[in-house]
């Protein structure tokens, strides 16, 4: 039905690989030719089967990456466990900060925000955490829109790149404790963008994502981590600077005023005081987005060029 080309990410538990269809499947969904496929060996593959589990909670969300389903498949003699998403081509929002060394346009890390929040609003309203929120995790998809515009005399569809969240292997139910036999599990996520709570107390509600949310926008906008560190620093001292002292990653001055009190609204020490995904997407920063994005076709209306009747 499909076939394995080249690697497109390796992660502890599983290979992110570019997959081709080759032929139709049995069912009666139609699959895209390019998709791509999280694999892992069957003997080896108990955190990516639950992390497909948890994708099921979240079947039509435009904002999760989507998923269509999952398989095992015998390849030189080893069974492999394989999840199929659609495939991102644009990436993920760790990729130009890697490559360039500096940050994003606001009305870029605008729209988004935008769409990170309405996924987050999404999974909130499951009653769940993702908790692992950055920008490798946020993959751009393109789409297209229903709108066909006449330019130079030929038809083009105008696109939208939509930022949707991938990863959710390490999802909880809120209020959940993650303990087995009495004992916690220890902290998860990625050090840089945990929030104070899930260190002191392995605290895990939908605060955290907030958090993390602020140091992925700061990191998109100024091409840093949102902690000031270095090879040599060590993980244990990021981790006490987070939960132990009163700071907060910097917030640099030279952006918009909507961005600065946007991340003011995130980056709160307190849990209680963030704003929620819901709050958040009616903040004048976000509320922008659509008008941007509609601004833009507008300028294309504008410039389309009717060919000429004989």
């Amino acid at each position: 039905m499909w076939r394995r080309e080249k690697i497109l990410g390796n992660g502890g538990s599983a290979i992110v690989y570019l997959a081709t269809v080759v032929s139709p499947p049995r069912s009666n969904e139609l699959l895209p030719s390019l998709m791509a496929t999280k694999s892992a060996p069957v003997n080896n593959c108990q955190l990516l089967s639950i992390e497909r589990e948890l994708l099921s909670q979240f079947e039509g969300c435009p904002h999760i990456l989507r998923c269509f389903g999952d398989d095992v498949a015998v390849e030189d003699g080893e069974q492999w466990y394989n999840i199929l998403f659609e495939y991102a081509t644009g990436g993920s929002l760790a990729d130009p900060i890697q490559s360039y060394g500096s940050g994003l346009l606001e009305t870029e890390v605008r729209q988004y925000t935008n769409s990170v929040l309405l996924g987050l609003s999404y999974i909130r309203n499951k009653g769940c955490v993702h908790c692992d929120i950055k920008p490798h995790n946020k993959l751009l998809v393109d789409e297209k829109d229903d709108l066909s515009l006449v330019l130079n005399g030929k038809m083009n569809m105008v696109q939208e790149r939509t930022a949707k969240i991938t990863d959710l292997g390490l999802v909880k139910k809120a209020g959940e404790s993650l303990t087995e036999k009495g004992r916690k599990l220890g902290i998860r996520g990625t050090t840089l963008y945990m929030a104070p709570e899930s260190i002191r107390h392995e605290d895990y509600e939908p605060e955290v994502d907030i958090w993390a949310l602020g140091c992925m926008i700061l990191e998109l906008l100024t091409g840093k981590e949102p902690w000031k560190c270095d090879r040599n620093t060590e993980r244990v001292t990021i981790l006490f600077k987070i939960a132990s002292t009163q700071e907060i990653p910097e917030i640099l001055s030279g952006f918009s005023e909507e961005v600065e009190d946007f991340l003011k609204k995130c980056l709160v020490r307190d849990p209680k005081s963030r704003w929620t995904a819901d709050m958040l997407l009616g903040h004048p920063f976000v509320l922008a987005a659509d008008g941007v994005f509609t601004g833009s076709i507008r300028e294309e209306r504008n410039r389309v060029v009717h060919p000429k009747t004989a």
